[in-house]
């Protein structure tokens, strides 16, 4: 007579085995919890003991700076509105445009007066200097079109249009949105994307339109003077 299958026998012996896996899998989730809490705490005592530096003259690491890039881009592509720029692209649009830009932007993008901005080596992460695009745009206009150039469009209308909306968190770039309605923003995305070839009467008026945020420091002479004449003011008031 052959075998009898022993069908108790046979379901304690797939019960152990299930018991055995079960047992494995647990063990594995509990070894990467624990390792993931060791991690954390070692970045947390780096943090704690100022491990990290927050100064905005260091240096971004390369994983830092790739993080930040494609997170940025698929974020903005992500949630950037598909429409087209509602504003027209003509000598008044331009010209508000560059005023808008000079007096806004310019400090840390660079203007027509000047290749590189006076603040683009104290922001962190580094500001782009969209006038050394424009310089080379303007050497080589043939060549402009196959330039890739965040002052030409490179990227598209509403991608640019959301980031000057909403900056950028982390970095120097703030948000507009407080500053400028969506006209003005539309401004100085046609202002942008035209940069390099703007017509002679734009291009003068951007060079004439003074950079607002930046006031020139006082002269020790003005100061004196603003001086003296604070205490003529309080001699005149006893009087």
């Amino acid at each position: 007579m052959g075998q009898v299958f022993d069908f108790k026998k046979n379901l304690q012996k797939e019960d152990g085995v299930m018991a055995r896996s079960g047992g494995g899998f647990w063990k594995g989730v509990f070894w990467v919890l624990f390792i993931e809490a060791v991690i954390g705490g070692c970045l947390a005592l780096v943090v704690q003991f100022g491990g990290f530096p927050m100064g905005a003259d260091a240096n971004p690491s390369s994983f830092e700076a790739w993080g930040g890039h494609w997170t940025r881009h698929a974020w903005v592509n992500h949630h950037a509105p598909n429409v087209a720029d509602p504003v027209p692209v003509n000598d008044k649009t331009l010209i508000a445009g560059a005023a808008l830009y000079q007096q806004n932007c310019a400090v840390c993008h660079g203007g027509e007066n000047y290749t590189h901005s006076p603040l683009h080596r104290g922001v962190y992460p580094g500001v782009p200097q969209f006038m050394r695009f424009v310089e080379y745009e303007r050497k080589h206009p043939n060549a402009a079109r196959h330039h890739e150039s965040p002052a030409q469009a490179r990227v598209h209308d509403d991608r640019l249009f959301y980031t000057i909306k909403h900056g950028i968190r982390f970095t120097g770039m703030p948000s507009w949105k407080y500053n400028m309605n969506d006209h003005q923003i539309w401004e100085v995305v046609n202002f942008m994307h035209n940069m390099g070839h703007l017509p002679p009467a734009v291009r003068k008026a951007w060079k004439e339109t003074p950079m607002s945020p930046l006031a020139k420091a006082p002269t020790l002479a003005s100061v004196t003077a603003t001086k003296a004449g604070k205490k003529n003011a309080k001699q005149q008031t006893k009087k």
